[in-house]
């Protein structure tokens, strides 16, 4: 099963991590117990939706920066350091989606 399939599929997931990692993820019932998320899978299924990152970023530096981010939350994560996980996690959220509309804030009065 593909879990991520583009940019917004990957925007949902991030979503999903910082909110249920590193071990609420919930019981899917249509899932064996054998693919039942878990932290490993999770950050092998964020590491293989680079390549709907690389379709949006381009610089060598930045995916490097990008790729050490998701690194780095997996070891906090795997330490026991979740809110550092998560907060790590939005920091990658906020660089690949930071030209999307999506996250401009409009205040009208």
């Amino acid at each position: 099963m593909r879990w991520i399939k583009n940019l917004n599929d990957l925007l949902d997931f991030l979503s999903y991590m910082v909110s249920d990692a590193p071990d609420e993820f919930p019981e899917e019932d249509y899932l064996s117990s054998d693919d039942q998320m878990n932290l490993e899978k999770a950050f092998k299924i964020l590491n293989s939706s680079m390549e709907f990152v690389k379709e949006k970023i381009s610089n060598s530096d930045q995916l490097k920066k990008l790729q050490s981010l998701l690194d780095k939350s997996n070891a906090a994560y795997t330490n026991g350091e979740d809110v550092k996980g998560a907060h790590i996690l939005q920091e990658f959220e906020a660089i690949v989606f930071k030209d999307n509309k999506k996250w401009t804030l409009s205040v009208t009065q």
